[in-house]
């Protein structure tokens, strides 16, 4: 079957764009200016939900032009970043949904923290991990937190699986993408990364890379990821095909990833059928083999 999970603003445009496809899922993204109506966010889930959509909320990226960081020293940030949670945790709490929260972007000082000083690094994970269970203590648990390409709560930081989620339990919604360039485009280290994550792994941002510093966010198929080594994990969660878009008002990248992943999971299913039947012809050649020389020594 293919699932055809997409992701818009609050614009009524886009909305109706994305509902034409009757898309399982749809994330909404969320702005500055949406925290302060937030009727007009409540008004979008139930529009989805009357169309049978699941609904995911992301938090806003920015307050007044500056990227959200959790740990910031700004208090313009630090204050927006906390009233913004909290007014969302109502939301989600009512509407019994979940809403997409980044502890940091790149482009603040804790997404710009260098991995390979150890020690500053173990300090600002701990400062992270504390940062984000001083918000999960004061909320209801409605927040998936999402990675970085870079900075302490990213894949670059060898730490950040042991000493922020692990030890918290913390809910993890995992861009693909953001990894993959975290692994400067190795897919080892992506999958090895994104199945040790896998079991706090909530929710998946599924979206192609070269795997480069840049932010490319390309269709299935168009980057260097190999899907077929990472698809039996994103579906077994909820995901959403994040792509970049030439119009916002038009989805259809995300949904011709929809169908590459479709056609790749058939592929797939093809590939393990034959490898089932060739493992079963095999045993009975073995079988048959066996019976034959047991009757030949049988002298009978």
């Amino acid at each position: 079957m293919q699932r055809i999970n997409l992701k818009c603003s609050l614009a009524p445009e886009q909305i109706e764009d994305r509902l034409k496809y009757r898309p399982h899922v749809v994330e909404l993204q969320l702005f500055e200016k949406d925290i302060y109506e937030p009727q007009r966010i409540g008004e979008a889930i139930q529009k989805l939900r009357d169309n049978g959509v699941k609904v995911f909320l992301h938090h806003p990226m920015k307050v007044s032009g500056k990227f959200l960081d959790i740990l910031s020293c700004d208090p313009e940030v630090y204050d927006f970043y906390r009233s913004s949670c909290d007014l969302l945790d109502q939301i989600c709490n009512s509407e019994d949904l979940f809403c997409v929260v980044h502890p940091h972007y790149e482009k603040c000082e804790s997404g710009m923290a260098d991995s390979s000083d150890t020690v500053r690094i173990l300090e600002r994970s701990h400062a992270l991990k504390e940062a984000i269970q001083e918000v999960r203590s004061t909320t209801h648990d409605r927040f998936l937190w999402e990675n970085a390409p870079k900075g302490i709560f990213s894949s670059v930081n060898r730490y950040w699986i042991s000493h922020i989620i692990r030890p918290a339990q913390l809910p993890v919604c995992y861009d693909i993408s953001h990894s993959f360039m975290s692994c400067r485009g190795d897919n080892l280290k992506l999958e090895q990364d994104l199945s040790e994550a896998f079991p706090f792994t909530h929710y998946y941002h599924v979206v192609d890379s070269a795997g480069t510093e840049v932010h490319d966010a390309m269709c299935l198929g168009a980057g260097g990821i190999d899907w077929s080594k990472l698809k039996p994990y994103i579906l077994q969660r909820d995901f959403i095909f994040e792509i970049d878009l030439p119009d916002y008002n038009d989805c259809t990248p995300m949904v011709q990833s929809s169908a590459f992943l479709k056609q790749s999971n058939e592929s797939l299913l093809r590939y393990w059928v034959r490898e089932l039947n060739n493992t079963a012809l095999y045993r009975l050649h073995e079988y048959a083999s066996r019976l034959l020389w047991a009757y030949c020594t049988s002298g009978q």
